[in-house]
């Protein structure tokens, strides 16, 4: 259980309650929430001695009844609220999916959540999250609000509502409004995620305000707003942010910087700076010196951060007391000249996006910037952070903590806990003092501390699977593969799965598939790659991501499988740089140039990768039609409504499941007749069945022919509760057929909270674990760790033992 977000909640953010359901009887409650056509009138209970409304939701009894529905005319201002909470009991949570509507005019918000658990909770919706539908008149104009409950299954069941109300707090992150969608737009929104969790875990729960409400007020009376990454800021979102600077409003902008709000902030110059070597923008150091014409760096900054960028946009100081107080540096330790932090009397500007490595520095970086911007949240994130520091990994709290070390007899984690022990005394003398920056940067030291003391006392199992995914197809450290596996081999982990080669493109001497400039410009990366392995132990599992062509795949190939029909169309007949997976051509590529990876090289295995279709809206090109057709004798009146949602929708989620399944069938039996022995593995969607019907995996059915060794499920999440569950689920459908090594997403996560769910894995008696993504940052992290205890003895991988 992690106990911090109460505690965040419980200190940050003033709540306008829209309705506390406390109606005097069921006659008031019906005429407050009319429900709408199927749905059975809302009914006042009393619970504990107060009353709040409950919401029927009949779905056994009236079989034809898809959600139900409940209605409430309003008049609200809701511009600047952040976020939505809905205090509800429910002993059913998976009878319904929640579903909250905000009407305007002619449209609606809406946005969903699924419900968690069994009992009193609290859902939060993000405003950032809303989706419209009409034409919404704008959150300044509310006249209406819906609850609706959509069947999930099919049980007769109730939700117990109990409180309805906004939340506003102090820091505003400022993102791209969600039906907007492209690949700038997605990553500019997966950055802002990045951001507000590390605001989460400094205890500032950021409230999303969507670019589109800036020019209605959206801010509100904030004292601070980040723009993590907005490329395309209309020219009235600018104004708007302008008029809140020029307001009093403190605004840390980062990589993007349009000229009048540079001129706000006090800024010029803005310039795109593309790094001349890989490694040239490596770390961020920060200038603490005072000079006669410009004051000290702020308190709390740390001395330096590693980042590893690929390019920057530069700005220079220009008006409201702007200084440079932090310039980069590339990996060799000298300086580039170029700025990295800029920071004025009006906001801050940092030359490239906050990315995932160094978290800890980072999260430093920002808490100095907003306690300077507002000191008032210095407290706050005083007493966050000392909380945090008493929850390392699965455990809750200091005594948790305590029992763990002193059954591991580690005398390492010992030492490091009687050290933790001391910091947290000095944080709190300093946080009682009112010396908030040493506070904190105390218990980030008893934090530190106590991660040490949590990883040296983790088991070390003998018989276990402990690989990496790694991305790059270069491991860890630019042409150094034997850094790479040294350090791995030191740290107890015995697989690596490098991604060499895509749809469309080749990280090494490929004969089927066009050769990347990863290639060209640092060889054959699986001949490299394997031959430092052999000399420390590791296996290597090449990891393919199968039928997307890849971004570094030519554009040439890609026309030339336009033009030949084998890529996949969309519901509206668009062409995607997908291979079709139907198409028998596109089939006998993937197989040639898996099998041609294990003809070439002395690979322990192969791994799938996107071994599936992208979603549901794709697979609906002509040539997969008359596929169908063909296979099925299934005729299509009405391509594609018929096969999407219509009357052939369940036989077309078989075929499209087939087309997948073929392929592993076929590459698992042809690799193991070249080279008996070798395994087979893929990376999969942790949840299923979902996942059968939205992308055509099926995986539980090639466990059970036998297609594969072993499997890597991509349970990539902050929730730990649900990671537990989804393993346990996993576990329950393979049946000890295969090791499964759950895949844990290690850029989401702090490091503890890697180890953390290491330990969930091996508690609920998975083979192995694999961690996303091998960096030369999530090297430095996480391999010390697991060093000190989960590695620290050498294990062989369950699918080499019988």
């Amino acid at each position: 259980m992690n106990l911090l977000p109460l505690i965040i909640l419980s200190l940050l953010g003033t709540q306008q309650t829209l309705d506390d359901f406390s109606y005097a009887d069921t006659t008031a409650a019906q005429a407050a929430w009319q429900a709408s056509a199927g749905t059975p009138p809302v009914t006042v209970v009393d619970g504990g001695g107060k009353k709040s409304v409950e919401l029927a939701m009949p779905f056994a009894s009236q079989p034809k009844l898809p959600r139900s529905v409940v209605d409430r005319h309003v008049s609200l201002d809701l511009i600047a609220a952040g976020s939505f909470t809905l205090e509800l009991s429910t002993n059913t949570p998976e009878v319904a999916r929640l579903q909250i509507y905000f009407r305007s005019g002619k449209g609606w918000y809406g946005a969903s959540s699924r419900l968690k658990e069994k009992g009193p909770q609290t859902v939060r919706f993000e405003k950032s999250s809303f989706r419209t539908e009409g034409t919404p008149a704008g959150w300044n104009q509310i006249d209406g609000i819906r609850l609706a409950a959509w069947r999930e299954e099919d049980r007769d069941a109730s939700l117990r509502l109990h409180r309805l109300s906004t939340a506003t707090r102090p820091v505003a992150l400022v993102v791209p409004d969600a039906a907007r969608e492209d690949g700038e737009l997605r990553s500019a929104r997966e950055t802002a995620q990045r951001l507000a969790e590390m605001l989460d875990e400094l205890g500032l729960t950021a409230d999303e305000i969507p670019e589109s409400s800036l020019t209605h007020g959206g801010l509100g009376t904030r004292p601070v707003a980040i723009l993590a990454y907005n490329p395309r800021l209309s020219s009235e979102a600018v104004a708007a942010l302008v008029d809140y600077v020029n307001s009093g409003g403190k605004l840390l902008a980062c990589y993007s910087l349009p000229s009048k709000l540079a001129t706000a902030l006090g800024f010029a110059q803005s310039k795109y700076v593309r790094q001349s070597r890989s490694g040239y923008f490596a770390e961020i150091r920060f200038d603490a010196a005072k000079t006669a014409d410009a004051p000290a760096s702020i308190a709390g900054l740390p001395m330096s951060v590693k980042q590893n960028s690929w390019n920057i946009t530069t700005a220079e100081p220009a008006a409201y007391n702007a200084r440079v107080i932090g310039r980069w540096f590339d990996d060799a330790g000298q300086s580039t000249g170029q700025p990295a932090l800029l920071l004025s009397d009006r906001g801050a500007f940092f030359s490239h996006i906050v990315l995932g490595d160094d978290r800890e520095g980072k999260k430093q970086m920002l808490a100095t910037l907003l306690g300077h911007f507002d000191a008032s949240l210095w407290k706050t994130m005083t007493e966050v952070e000392l909380a945090r520091a008493k929850q390392t990994g699965h455990l809750d709290d200091l005594e948790q903590l305590t029992t763990w070390v002193e059954q591991s007899s580690s005398a390492v984690a010992q030492a490091e806990l009687a050290a933790a022990n001391r910091a947290i005394e000095q944080s709190q003398e300093a946080g009682l003092a009112g010396h908030y920056p040493q506070a904190i940067a105390a218990a980030r030291t008893a934090r530190e501390k106590m991660i040490l003391a949590y990883a040296a006392s983790q088991p070390s199992k003998t018989r276990e699977g402990r690989a990496w995914w790694n991305h790059s197809g270069m491991g860890a450290y630019t042409d150094d593969w034997d850094r790479t596996m040294r350090e791995l081999k030191q740290a107890g982990f015995n697989m690596i799965i490098p991604n060499m080669l895509w749809g469309g493109v080749a990280h090494y001497a490929s004969d089927v598939l066009p050769r990347s400039k990863t290639y060209e410009e640092h060889g054959d990366q699986i001949a490299q790659c394997c031959a430092a392995a052999k000399r420390h132990g590791i296996e290597v599992h090449v990891w393919k991501v199968n039928f997307n062509l890849g971004h570094a795949a030519p554009e040439s190939f890609k026309e030339q499988m336009r033009r030949e029909g084998r890529l996949q169309a969309d519901l509206d007949g668009e062409t995607k740089p997908w291979l079709n997976p139907a198409h028998p051509e596109n089939q006998k590529l993937e197989l040639e140039s898996l099998l041609e990876v294990v003809r070439k090289y002395p690979v322990d295995g192969i791994h799938f990768d996107y071994i599936r279709w992208p979603g549901r809206t794709s697979g609906y090109s002509e040539f997969s039609r008359k596929k169908f057709e063909a296979d099925t004798g299934n005729k299509v009146a009405n391509w594609p409504a018929d096969v999407y949602d219509g009357p052939l929708r369940e036989a077309y989620i078989d075929w499209r499941c087939q087309q997948i399944t073929n392929l592993v069938a076929t590459v698992s039996r042809e690799a193991r007749k070249i080279r008996p022995g070798v395994k087979i593995s893929a990376a999969v969607f942790g949840a299923y069945p979902d996942c059968r019907s939205s992308v055509a995996q099926d995986w539980p059915l090639w466990v059970r022919q036998g297609y594969l060794d072993f499997l890597c499920p991509m349970d990539y999440t902050t929730d730990d509760a649900y990671f537990q569950g989804i393993v346990k689920n996993q576990l329950k459908l393979v049946e000890g057929r295969i090791p499964v090594y759950p895949g844990i997403g290690q850029w989401r996560l702090p490091k503890d909270r890697v180890l953390g769910q290491i330990h969930y894995a091996r508690d609920l008696g998975a083979a192995g674990f694999t961690i996303f993504n091998l960096s030369e940052g999530s090297a430095n992290e996480i391999l010390p760790l697991v060093k000190l205890g989960a590695g620290s003895q050498p294990a062989t991988p369950p699918h080499n033992t019988p």
